[in-house]
């Protein structure tokens, strides 16, 4: 008798049958507001428009943030904002318009010659191929991948008419992006202005017996999230930087460009890499082998020393994410939210590992109130240092 009550009072006891029909009521509830999304689809439609702005600024919060903080025994913090923003504009303007225009050149003259580009690409892949064992085997292999430009050509057509589609259009897309730009600074100002007092606003809605549990929630998903995104731009910023004058010197064609995709792409951790490995490779071998060879030397040299030296100084070890996790994650999160997805999938993943190893936390704890006796779990707290102890 002594385990049966025992059992149902770690359960819950009848609060765990009123639990149980609610979420069954929730469920239905649920099911009937699917018959009507339609009359979701305008707060859909909001959130679409909202959340570019507000990841924008979060990304513009935890960039700037750092150095708000050094600054303020100085000046006051609107100052020091005011100051940055400034210098931010300035450089846009005196320095980014120039970029911007030899970038748009580069990549409108690669635009251009990309079929050529293939042509060129596939007749060395053959030429070098017909030199080797098992030709005929390769031969009919790369005939299956027709590098030639037409299937490229209506590949890209195809799924650029889709992606299009899915932001209801180029207008859509043209003032979704020019809303980001406008509206994420402005969010990203008043973050660095009032950060204490908008985290305490929302810290007086969650009832008093959470704040403690809320306040620690907070500190580990602003330390996860906002390190891993201060540190994965920074560091691929850095790459960039890297790969454009090491490009140059080995005299390779859309140098500027492909730095630029490479620091952009890298953002994505690991697959982003290898995107932009790709074209450097095809348009450095469509110059010569020779060419190719260093190339891709010059990469990996980068990329070794960029992963040993640039990366744990920036980014650190308090992610502790295995290269197969990361993966994993790219592929589910890519699948279910697309591009999002991808690009803020690990974000995602480590506010859902947070808040997983809370409720986890939250359970031994209850369990040890019950069945202590029988041997207790370790590591229940929850709180920033014992989440990210080693």
């Amino acid at each position: 008798m002594d385990k049966e009550s025992r059992w149902i009072r770690f359960l819950g006891g009848r609060n765990l049958v009123f639990t149980l029909l609610v979420l069954g009521m929730l469920g239905a509830v649920i099911f009937l507001y699917s018959k009507v999304d339609f009359i979701f689809k305008p707060l859909t439609m909001t959130l679409t428009i909202i959340l570019p702005p507000v990841i924008f600024g979060l990304i513009l919060f935890y960039l700037i943030n750092p150095l708000v903080v050094r600054l303020e025994r100085f000046l006051k913090r609107t100052w020091i904002i005011t100051v940055i923003y400034l210098l931010i504009l300035g450089l846009l303007v005196f320095g980014g318009i120039e970029l911007i225009i030899a970038a748009r050149t580069q990549t409108l003259d690669l635009v251009r010659h990309l079929p050529q580009i293939m042509r060129g690409f596939q007749r060395n892949v053959d030429h070098l191929t017909a030199t080797l064992p098992y030709t005929k085997e390769l031969e009919q292999m790369l005939s299956d991948v027709d590098l030639s430009g037409m299937k490229i050509s209506s590949f890209a057509q195809k799924y650029f008419q889709s992606g299009v589609h899915g932001f209801s259009g180029v207008f859509s897309a043209l003032s979704t992006m020019l809303l980001t730009i406008v509206v994420g600074p402005i969010i990203a100002f008043f973050l660095l202005r009032d950060k204490e007092k908008f985290f305490t606003s929302v810290r007086r809605l969650v009832p008093p017996v959470f704040r403690r549990d809320f306040t620690e929630f907070g500190k580990i998903v602003d330390q996860q999230i906002g390190g891993y995104l201060k540190g994965q731009i920074i560091a691929s910023a850095i790459l960039g930087l890297l790969y454009w004058p090491s490009f140059l010197l080995i005299g390779l064609h859309y140098s500027g460009v492909l730095a630029l995709a490479a620091g952009i792409l890298s953002i994505v951790p690991y697959v982003g890499s290898f995107a932009a490995f790709l074209p450097g490779l095809i348009i450095a071998f469509q110059g010569s082998l020779w060419l190719a060879v260093k190339f891709t030397l010059v990469w990996f040299i980068i990329q070794f020393l960029h992963g040993q030296l640039v990366v744990p100084r920036i980014m650190g070890d308090n992610l502790q994410l295995h290269m197969i996790t990361v993966l994993l994650v790219l592929l589910v999160m890519g699948d279910l939210l697309g591009l999002v997805g991808v690009v803020f999938g690990i974000p995602i993943y480590c506010f859902i590992k947070a808040f997983s190893i809370y409720l986890f936390r939250h359970f031994k704890q209850r369990y040890n109130r019950f069945y202590g006796g029988k041997g207790r779990y370790e590591e229940t707290e929850f709180s920033k240092e014992e989440y990210l102890k080693k």
